[in-house]
Parts: C-alpha cells; structure tokens; sequence
C-alpha cells in the first residue's frame, strides 16, 4: 500500500502524487480503500480515485534517482518493440505499453522512431498509431524521468531525446 505523499505511476496515464484514502464513491458497500491520486503534471481536473489493492491498472513507485540514471544509461541497449505482422501492431503496442516499465517506453519511442526515418526514406506517411504510441510512451518517460531526476519535463525530453538521438 501507497502512504499519502508517494508519488505513483499510474498505468500509462502518468505520475500521480497519493493524496488521501477514501472509502468507494460508487458502492458505499465496498469496504476496500481507495486512493485518491492527483496528477503531477496534468490538470487537477485529471483526478483518479482506483482500489489500493485488486484494481486493474499498474501501479508503481516512481523509480529512483540511481534508477532513472541507469535506465538513461542502458538506452542503446534497449531494443524495439518486435511486432510479427502489421495488423498486430497496435496489440503489440498496447501490451508493451501497459506493462508500465521505462524500458518499455523507450523501446516504443525506438520503434517508431526507426519506423519514422523508413517511411520518410519511402516518402510514406506513419500511421496515426504509431505517433499515438509514442506520444503516450514520451509522455509517461519524460514525466517519471523528470520527478525522478528532480527536473522539468522540457529538461526531462532533452536529456531523453540527446540519448536516443545519440545511439
């Protein structure tokens, strides 16, 4: 269980700081407790109240300081997303991405970055999947990285974007 204060990622929706129990707003017969997470970086109106136990959406702590140094470190080792046919693609994505670990962001932001530069060598255009995909993966890293390494996001994506662009 999550103590009022912790900062949280939530799924794939972001950092979120645990700001109070709660009792069920739905069920006053549920007994379960509830958190009630306030988002970090989006508007306060992106409130989220889940079960603290048995809910269906990853929750975990934000990584470390030592951790967000070391994921940033083992960028170039990371590899892409493996998809085995395009019409499984954004199933591909979709499972990468609810597990809910830095690495599978990079991994998603890597394969559609590759995928990028080949369809503009054929002067082809990406499908909104894949931009959707990285958007959400971006998003969830350049937030964690950033309340991890104590930074803003725009400094966040900067040290992202050096690093993958680097490789």
């Amino acid at each position: 269980m999550f103590n009022i204060g912790d900062r949280i990622v939530y799924g794939s929706e972001g950092v979120f700081c645990v700001s109070e129990y709660t009792s069920s707003p739905l069920d006053k017969t549920d007994e379960r407790v509830f958190y009630v997470l306030r988002p970090i970086y989006l508007s306060e109106n992106n409130l989220i109240v889940t079960p603290s136990e048995g809910g269906v959406t990853v929750m975990r702590p934000v990584m470390s300081r030592e951790e967000a140094f070391a994921l940033i470190e083992r960028i170039p080792e990371i590899g892409e997303v493996t998809v085995e046919n395009e019409r499984g693609r954004k199933d591909a994505y979709r499972t990468v991405l609810s597990r809910c670990r830095g690495e599978d962001f990079v991994s998603i932001i890597k394969t559609v970055r590759r995928r990028r530069r080949d369809f503009l060598a054929q002067k082809r255009r990406m499908s909104e999947t894949d931009t959707d995909f990285e958007d959400r993966a971006k998003k969830c890293l350049v937030s964690e990285l950033a309340v991890a390494l104590d930074l803003s996001r725009e400094e966040a994506e900067v040290i992202l974007s050096g690093k993958i662009i680097a490789e």
